[in-house]
């Protein structure tokens, strides 16, 4: 069983447009809706993006949970949501075979030397998501990129800078229980500042 929320910030909010600037810090805030102590660090490693609508007026905030968030526990300044959370719960039925249209908002990343580096060339994105493909049980028939402007934020007291980029098509499972594996996990590095939410959908 997995949870799917829908927060919608407001953009006015202070409190907003630094986490936007610092998602890792909208993470944390994120983090005092799943409860203290162990059990509670681990739920709350949660998958989250952000989705802006036109021209930055409204921002839809959609996070997905292996717990029932309690977003009245909520840790944020009093202009931070325009509207009460919705939260529902689903199960997807997964099969082999399926086609589903997906978007992915990723980091792709690759270790060399002991670093982990961004990869920015369209073919070498293309081909790190051909290998996360096949790892966790899909394979790519079409997939297009959007690219975004990187947030940058403070790791350790360092800046980093993220490969963040979008990408939208189709994909079929081939394996239904690696899959489901890898849609509750997320895919890709750097999931604690907004990557790696698979959005699924019927093909049209």
């Amino acid at each position: 069983m997995l949870y799917l929320s829908q927060l919608t910030l407001n953009p006015r909010s202070r409190q907003v447009q630094a986490e936007l600037r610092d998602p890792y810090e909208m993470h944390r805030t994120l983090a005092k809706a799943f409860g203290e102590g162990p059990e509670g660090q681990s739920a709350a490693r949660c998958l989250f993006r952000v989705e802006e609508g036109a021209g930055g007026l409204s921002l839809r905030l959609l996070v997905q949970s292996q717990r029932p968030p309690s977003w009245q526990n909520l840790t944020a300044s009093p202009d931070y949501l325009r509207d009460a959370p919705q939260v529902k719960s689903f199960a997807p039925a997964l099969s082999t075979g399926q086609l589903l249209s997906f978007r992915l908002r990723a980091n792709p990343t690759v270790r060399r030397d002991g670093k982990r580096l961004g990869l920015y060339r369209p073919e070498e994105r293309l081909a790190w998501l051909s290998r996360k493909a096949s790892e966790n049980g899909f394979a790519l028939l079409t997939a297009t990129e959007i690219s975004e402007r990187p947030p940058e934020c403070q790791a350790k007291g360092h800046k980093a800078v993220f490969s963040a980029v979008q990408f939208e098509g189709v994909l079929r499972v081939m394996d239904a229980e690696a899959f489901l594996s890898a849609l509750a996990g997320g895919i890709g590095a750097g999931k604690g500042f907004g990557f790696g939410l698979l959005c699924l959908s019927r093909v049209k």
